[in-house]
């Protein structure tokens, strides 16, 4: 039969399959940056107990010549407890789509399940997180909205309430050096923000974008610059409460948080298991493979008062 024309190929001959897959949205994975890491020993039970003493009163009254001995005082001590949970999810794949499909079915299922995994993680501490009794709302915009845009004077708020609570700093300052377009960066807090607000902190006057910093040493790719005594990472999963404003806005949560503020705790041997069933394995007829991965963590804040919810809102139009 002679072929006058494409339309009567069949589909594998009008078709080229490139092999280089087309790259995949990936987020910053950001919440777990600042947390203090912890291993929940095999064996050892469901729930990590921690521990902090109470500060004890100053002795300011001279004791005098009298010989009196002064009355004693109690050590207190706060437990917080952190209850392991599992997790995880799987893909199934007919033995079909592995043998007879152009494209690496399971490498590429093995990379998302990955990425997925990865998220699993941060969206869990963005959830715990969430939970925190120190709340800011930012008033330093000019919207008349409840709350506002986030400012330099809101920053410079909730460092001082970070300050007054005695909370650690993360970052050393970077000096100034001489050269063109950059800036000292000072001391810091870590600020854990939404991607949405990367254009507010652009427009505000002392912002300092990362590529100005003197030097590039320690500077996470997530993240975007520094105000005043914060540096921000960003990430396109960060906090957002949808409408929740006075006038009905969405209200964007940047956690700004000082060391030791919060803790991830892993378990021993349950930690991201990447687990592949050959089809054999699987069913029956041994016709269906499956991948996926489970781990085990437990989120917990760990001093709420080295930890602030600084929530705001965009700019109107």
């Amino acid at each position: 039969m002679a072929i006058t024309t494409t339309s009567i190929l069949s589909a594998p001959v009008q078709q080229t399959f490139n092999a280089k897959l087309l790259s995949v949205p990936t987020p910053n994975m950001i919440m777990n940056i600042p947390s203090e890491k912890y291993r929940m020993p095999r064996n050892g039970g469901t729930t990590m107990r921690f521990r902090r003493y109470s500060p004890l009163n100053t002795a300011l009254i001279p004791l005098g010549n009298s010989g009196v001995t002064p009355p004693a005082q109690n050590l207190v001590a706060t437990d917080i407890d952190a209850v392991v949970n599992w997790y995880g999810t799987y893909i199934a794949l007919n033995e079909q789509v592995v043998l007879q499909n152009q494209d690496q079915v399971l490498n590429e299922a093995a990379l998302r399940l990955g990425v997925s995994l990865r998220q699993t993680e941060d969206e869990l501490t963005k959830a715990m997180l969430l939970t925190t009794t120190s709340v800011y709302n930012c008033t330093g915009g000019n919207s008349a909205d409840v709350p506002t845009q986030l400012s330099a004077s809101d920053v410079a708020a909730v460092t001082q309430l970070l300050l007054g609570q005695n909370a650690y700093m993360f970052l050393s300052g970077i000096e100034g050096k001489d050269k063109f377009g950059t800036a000292p960066v000072r001391n810091a807090y870590f600020g854990l923000s939404h991607t949405d607000l990367t254009s507010v902190l652009s427009d505000i006057a002392s912002f300092v974008h990362q590529s100005q910093y003197p030097s590039q040493q320690n500077v996470l790719d997530s993240e975007w610059g520094a105000v005043g005594n914060v540096r921000f990472l960003v990430s396109s999963i960060g906090a957002i409460s949808l409408n929740t404003s006075m006038l009905g806005a969405n209200v964007y949560s940047t956690f700004v948080v000082g060391r030791e503020s919060y803790g991830i705790i892993s378990q021993d041997g349950a930690t991201a298991q990447f687990i592949y069933r050959p089809a054999q394995y699987s069913d029956p007829l041994a016709q269906n493979v499956t991948i996926g991965y489970k781990f085990a963590q437990a989120s917990r804040i760990l001093n709420d008062q080295w930890l602030v919810n600084m929530r705001s809102t965009l700019p109107t139009a």
